[in-house]
């Protein structure tokens, strides 16, 4: 198991290296001039140009992406080109408010998803597992910024039980998380009735019914610790999704989170910000799959042989 967790991490590295250099790519193929958007609409020719040496944007593409590099595997991510304070602190003053909310979305969505689906699976072809696939698919269909939208109407215009959005305690959190977590939920749901459904149907399930044992025996014991492996992949892809849904999620909310931070950045072509960010996310989402691919021999035993 230790050389398999090896094996990975030696993975991330150029996974990571590949991410920069699309990352670097991406913000320099985009339309607009990070120094005229810094010199002004008014701004000479000269004054444009200033910025541009200043910030070494009038350097060969190659050899700012080289320089970003070596800078980034000694921990700095470069300045803010708008506030020009270091962007590890940008990113790091963003980070607890993008943590909790990513925290509490994706708690949300795998309790109430497997719920969800283990129930559907357990009344298979009933009036409730009809009503839960409905609700999944609704769940599933729902954009992220027309639903934050709906939430705020509701619960915090009309009924004033939650805040309209901004960081805070717990009751900032739930219109939000409940925004970030839907589609989750509905696809952890739909994955998790599939999964006890196959596994519902294995022989070694009909076995352990024949021989007299309890329902919850058969469904805690037998079917979902074999059932967990398809829907632990789900979470860990899901969380993906959760990390690029708070882009939407806290401009709607006006979290000050990584999301916003990002929006912002884009905004004003703030490169280094955008770049640093995007590697964090991307770190982020690697270190998660990696946590995923170990859960998988925890659950499933044959694997640590195979590896």
């Amino acid at each position: 198991m230790t050389a398999y967790i090896g094996r990975r991490l030696l993975m991330v590295i150029p996974v990571m290296f590949a991410v920069s250099v699309i990352v670097f790519s991406m913000m320099h193929i985009a339309p607009g001039d990070a120094a005229q958007i810094l010199a002004g609409d008014d701004a000479r020719a000269e004054d444009i140009a200033a910025i541009r040496a200043k910030y070494g944007l009038d350097r060969p593409v190659y050899v700012q992406y080289f320089n970003w590099v070596s800078n980034v595997l000694q921990g700095d991510l470069g300045r803010s080109l708008t506030t020009r304070r270091p962007v590890i602190d940008e990113i790091a003053s963003r980070i607890p408010a993008t943590a909790q909310l990513a925290a509490f979305a994706i708690v949300v969505a795998v309790l109430i998803g497997s719920l969800m689906g283990i129930l559907s699976a357990q009344k298979h072809n009933t009036i409730i597992d009809y009503i839960t696939m409905v609700l999944a698919v609704i769940g599933a269909s729902m954009p992220a910024f027309w639903l934050g939208l709906m939430l705020i109407m509701f619960f915090a215009v009309r009924l004033g039980w939650f805040p309209t959005g901004g960081a805070g305690g717990w009751a900032a959190l739930v219109l939000p998380g409940l925004t970030l977590a839907a589609s989750t939920t509905a696809i952890i749901a739909r994955m998790t009735r599939s999964s006890v459904l196959e596994v519902n149907r294995r022989e070694f399930v009909r076995t352990a019914r024949a021989k007299g044992l309890a329902q919850n025996a058969v469904l805690g014991r037998h079917v979902l610790r074999n059932s967990m492996i398809p829907v632990v992949t789900v979470i860990g892809l899901q969380f993906g999704h959760l990390l690029g849904g708070t882009v939407v999620t806290e401009t709607v909310f006006a979290r000050p989170g990584l999301g916003r931070l990002l929006v912002n950045a884009i905004e004003t072509r703030d490169f280094p910000v955008v770049q640093g960010t995007l590697l964090i996310l991307a770190f982020a989402f690697v270190m998660v799959n990696l946590m995923v691919d170990i859960s998988y021999m925890v659950l499933d035993p044959r694997l640590r042989r195979v590896s």
